[in-house]
This record gives structure tokens, C-alpha cells and sequence, in this order.
């Protein structure tokens, strides 16, 4: 299996001849890493690569973050939000963003973080886990809870 392996990453060695451009000539802002961005996509039952060219250049930053000064990361722990995010993601955080109906949301209650599905209602705010096994949070004093953030991304590995 491993041979079988080296053989095709021997065969599909990109060159810069792949490239529709030269790479001196990208502009890349000061502190951003920019990462190749394939125009194929990826068939997730059959192996093999169909298009050997590179696209474009994604920029994480650019992908992800849309407010750099008001932008955080975060591991998520626990099993109270899965199957919408699991232990061990980071999750991008904006705290720019003011619409948090039904969004899935950094808040703090009682001094600790929690990452919950904000809901507001006419009775309060209500703090929803997407996991069944747990019980929505009802709080009638909004002032109690403060919305820290939105969670604008999850990222984790396969």
C-alpha cells in the first residue's frame, strides 16, 4: 500500500510549469499565509485527482476572518452542541457580529464561557445545546447572560 502511495505522489508531483502564474508575482499581504486552492473538486468515494493545475491562492484570513480586531479562537469541550461541533474543534469567534438569533454563540453566564444556540423570546433568552441529551437554558433576566461572540466557523480533523 505505502509503495503504491509513493508511486502516485512521484507521478503527481506539482511543478511551478502547473501554475497559471509565477509565484513572484502574487501579492500576498504582510502577515497572511496563502495557501493553494485546487479548481477541482474532491470526490469523496472514488481515489485519483482529475485536474493538475492550481486554481487560485486562498488566504485563510481572507476565507474566515472578516473583522481581523474583533476575531478569536476557541477549543470546544463537552458534548453539549454535537452534532453541530465536536470536542476538540476550534471555533472562530467574532465578536463584531450583533445578530445572534437562533446562531451559535459564545455567551457568559455566571462567569463562564459557554458556547450555546442563543434564542431570544418574549419570556427571556434562551441557551438551546444541539444535543438532545441536554435541557435548554431559560434566563429571564437577559442582563444575567452577555453574548461574548458568534461562532462564525468550526475547524477540526478528520
Amino acid at each position: 500500500m505505502q509503495e503504491s502511495i509513493t508511486k502516485y505522489n512521484k507521478a503527481h508531483t506539482f511543478k511551478n510549469s502547473y501554475f497559471p502564474w509565477e509565484l513572484g508575482e502574487l501579492s500576498v499581504p504582510a502577515g497572511e499565509v496563502l495557501i493553494p486552492k485546487f479548481s477541482m473538486k474532491v470526490a469523496c468515494g472514488l481515489f485519483g485527482i482529475q485536474d493538475d493545475f492550481i486554481e487560485s491562492y486562498q488566504s485563510i484570513d481572507s476565507r474566515f476572518i472578516k473583522n481581523k480586531n474583533s476575531t478569536f479562537f476557541f477549543e470546544a469541550e463537552g458534548d453539549s452542541m454535537e452534532p453541530t461541533i465536536f470536542r476538540g474543534e476550534i471555533l472562530l469567534v467574532d465578536r463584531s457580529i450583533t445578530e445572534v438569533q437562533n446562531r451559535v454563540c459564545i455567551v457568559a453566564l455566571e462567569g463562564e464561557l459557554l458556547c450555546k444556540r442563543v434564542v431570544k423570546t418574549k419570556n427571556g433568552v434562551v441557551l438551546i445545546s444541539d444535543n438532545p441529551k441536554y435541557k435548554d437554558i431559560l434566563i429571564t433576566n437577559a442582563e444575567a447572560v452577555e453574548v461574548w461572540g458568534v461562532v462564525t466557523s468550526r475547524h477540526g480533523e478528520v
